[in-house]
């Protein structure tokens, strides 16, 4: 805390009494993403704060887009579900299973069978080396053949093009989670240091500030009270002769008096409201860092859910290696039924539904960070009534750039003036007594020694504790200057939120999105996990009878 104090006042120490801020200019992603579509509804973020019909047509355009997704996701699903359901022979390896063509011979159906003894004339008959191929079985047998072989090969081209296009979808799954932890988690954990670093500052700031107030009122106080024993101890009216010395000692004394009695009144006024106002404010930023830390966490949970997502695809990857070789057994099986698709399909739920929220803020990000200084006066001047007037007019003037002055800067500039007025006071009053020596003081005085003593001292106390609280006041001035404080505005808000933040949703959001879309795929070509289903031959769908196969093998 120290370091970070010591870097504050180092700051303050280089700044010149006039300051101008740095103009925001908005991103190229905050631009895009405040012109994101929005079915016709407002993007202004300023109408959630200023009108309530207002606000709920911009809620409803900045949750729309998500709507639209997650209701595409579900339909989705549901043709999923409905491709399952439909079965393999209509929409093939998109109701889950590669299935092979079934071999069709197209010999025409044979009533009777063939004897032994017409076997014997047909292969007597038959000249040697020569084989029937003018007859329009033989020719359909070729030709079963030919298109069978075609069949197959079509097959086999598209059970790779399945495994392929399953394959790639996973890789870009695994590409994706890594984008969202090196791009996305990355950049928003930046953005939450430096909120958080921020909000150190301000708490550091505040309680610096406040130690300087609770300082400048013992000084008040070792002021009055000095003042009170030096009249004790030498009268009322300090000095109580009539001659030149007297006079002038005592008219001194009473303006003295006069200006203490007054910059009193007005310290307590002032700086008491603004010690308790900026232990608000340390206690605030205390919270809200608290809260930011808890927040943390959200983020290494899906950090979690990412890295369970790949190891899910790599198991898959590897099952699908062992589908591709016609490998099944009780283990693949297993993985795939009881952990791939439940474990799976329930961390792509979350996923979908992170992925809308990520879009939601990232568009309402922003529309904050498109015009932030305007948003953050409108919140305000809204809600100002609900803040301590003193925070509520420093925090606008803040914001606005150090153009909308406070009266609580005027009160301590008027005070810083009236605590100049009575050290030059003190310091003539001094000057004074000490010109005319403590023996010619006592005999224009009336007063004995001691008293005179006591009047020379007194006076020089009060001097330096002027002084002392004429410094601790220019410091509290210079703290609390626009120049000092509205960087750290613009750091915790143009850079943390609308720079860091705001480019960490957006990669939040474009690669959640994208693994959805990438394990919606996989999903869809599910049927590369499993080996190709090779249907047993029918015999009754071939033409073919039982008699006629059993007869030919009973000859051999």
């Amino acid at each position: 805390m120290n370091d970070i104090i010591g870097t504050i006042s180092s700051y303050m120490a280089n700044q010149t009494s006039s300051f101008t801020p740095e103009h925001y200019i908005p991103t190229e992603t905050v631009y895009q993403k405040h012109h994101w579509f929005r079915f016709g509804h407002t993007n202004d973020l300023e109408a959630l704060i200023s009108n309530d019909e207002l606000a709920k047509d911009y809620i409803i355009g900045v949750t729309s887009m998500s709507m639209f997704i997650l209701g595409l996701a579900l339909l989705w699903f549901i043709v999923i579900i409905s491709f399952k359901c439909a079965g393999q022979k209509r929409v093939g390896f998109l109701a889950g299973r590669l299935e092979s063509p079934e071999w069709r011979p197209s010999l025409p159906p044979i009533e009777e069978c063939l004897t032994e003894e017409d076997d014997e004339n047909i292969s007597t008959h038959m000249p040697i080396g020569h084989h029937a191929s003018s007859g329009p079985e033989n020719f359909s047998v070729a030709g079963t053949d030919l298109d069978q072989e075609k069949q197959e090969k079509k097959f086999n081209r598209k059970a790779l093009m399945v495994r392929v296009v399953f394959v790639i979808s996973g890789i870009c799954v695994m590409i994706s989670g890594a984008l969202f932890y090196s791009e996305g988690v990355t950049s928003f954990v930046n953005s939450l240091n430096a909120v958080q670093y921020s909000l150190l500052i301000v708490e550091n700031t505040a309680l610096e500030s406040r130690n300087l107030t609770l300082s400048a009122l013992e000084a008040k106080h070792n002021l009055v009270s000095g003042l009170n024993e030096t009249i004790s101890e030498t009268g009322a009216n300090f000095c109580q002769g009539s001659d030149q010395v007297a006079t002038e000692i005592r008219e001194a004394g009473q303006q003295l008096v006069s200006d203490i009695n007054a910059m009193s009144s007005a310290v307590d006024e002032s700086l008491k409201s603004f010690s308790t106002d900026l232990m608000k404010m340390a206690n605030m930023a205390s919270e809200m860092n608290e809260n930011l830390q808890t927040a943390s966490g959200f983020f290494y949970a899906l950090i979690a859910i990412s890295i369970v997502i790949v190891v899910l695809i790599c198991i898959m990857l590897a099952v699908t290696f062992f589908s591709a070789k016609d490998i099944s057994n009780c283990f693949t099986k297993c993985v795939t039924c009881a952990l791939i698709w439940p474990v799976f399909i329930f961390f792509l739920t979350l996923s979908w539904v992170f992925a809308t929220l990520f879009l939601v803020f990232s568009l309402a990000g922003s529309d904050f960070c498109f015009k932030p200084d305007d948003i953050v006066l409108a919140f305000l001047n809204k809600n100002k009534d609900n803040f301590d007037s003193l925070i509520s007019a420093m925090l606008i003037y803040y914001v606005s750039g150090c153009v909308v002055f406070p009266e609580a800067l005027n009160d301590i500039t008027h005070l810083i003036t009236m605590v100049k007025t009575m050290l030059a006071a003190a310091n003539d009053l001094a000057d004074n007594i000490a010109s005319d020596g403590v023996d010619d003081v006592a005999t224009s005085c009336g007063l004995d020694k001691a008293a005179a003593t006591a009047l020379q001292n007194g006076v020089q106390v009060i001097s330096v504790v002027s002084q002392d609280l004429e410094k601790l006041l220019g410091s509290f001035k210079g703290i609390i200057s626009c120049q000092n404080i509205n960087p750290i505005y613009t750091s915790l808000v143009h850079d943390a939120t609308c720079t860091e933040a705001v480019n960490g949703f957006n990669w939040l959001y474009g690669s959640c999105f994208a693994l959805c879309i990438c394990a919606m795929t996989m999903i869809t070509f599910r049927a590369a996990l499993y080996p190709v289903k090779r249907p047993e031959l029918d015999l009754d769908q071939t033409g073919l009878s039982a008699p006629l196969l059993s007869s030919k093998n009973g000859g051999h």
